[in-house]
């Protein structure tokens, strides 16, 4: 019986939350849809893109971080490959909770967190729910609570896809990596970003 209230919550969630994004996009308040470049943050800020790929066939999810400072530079970038069996939105979740961990690890502030997924972005900012999904997006906003200026916002595909990219390559990877010089697989997104 647990199993199927489970299954029953996770899709009427799930429609829910379908619903709620056809409203958000037929009312047209989606301001940062426009957005289909990626600029640079203004002074003394940072960029953060993040993105999460699942990978449904051996049961890992791909999350990614990449930090760009005001004149479009590679700061950083981490990516991890993580065993979970989850639904797309929690797999960004989780990489949302996992780029503010590392945010606060670094000791950052004023940093502007981007994400492709609309839904996210409107639950780091207040849009409310009762799924699992939710329940991370709590632990993501208890974490910006305690951090120094991390906005969250949400941005066309086109301008994350340096996250993107560095999500689906962690399907080859083993665990952690993290850099300090822009890895050679997304070293064309960061060139392409500033053109």
């Amino acid at each position: 019986m647990g199993s199927d209230f489970g299954v029953y919550s996770t899709a009427v969630n799930m429609i829910n939350d379908w619903k709620r994004a056809l409203g958000s996009r037929q009312t047209g308040r989606i301001e940062t849809i426009a957005i289909r470049r990626w600029s640079p943050p203004t002074k003394g800020w940072l960029k953060v893109n993040i993105d999460a790929a699942v990978f449904a066939g051996n049961g890992n999810v791909g999350v990614s971080s990449v930090i760009r400072n005001e004149a479009g530079e590679f700061v950083r970038a981490r990516a991890r490959r993580i065993t979970a069996h989850v639904q797309p939105r929690e797999a960004e979740a989780i990489g949302m909770k996992e780029a503010l961990a590392w945010i606060k690890d670094l000791g950052l502030k004023n940093c502007i967190v981007e994400t492709d997924f609309k839904l996210l972005a409107d639950a780091c900012n207040g849009v409310e729910g009762r799924s699992y999904f939710h329940t991370i997006v709590l632990d993501c906003i208890h974490m910006i609570k305690h951090l120094d200026e991390v906005l969250v916002q949400f941005v066309h595909r086109s301008v994350n896809e340096v996250a993107h990219t560095l999500a689906r390559a962690t399907h080859s990877m083993s665990g952690f990596r993290e850099w300090s010089v822009a890895p050679d697989l997304i070293s064309d997104v960061l060139i392409n970003d500033l053109s």
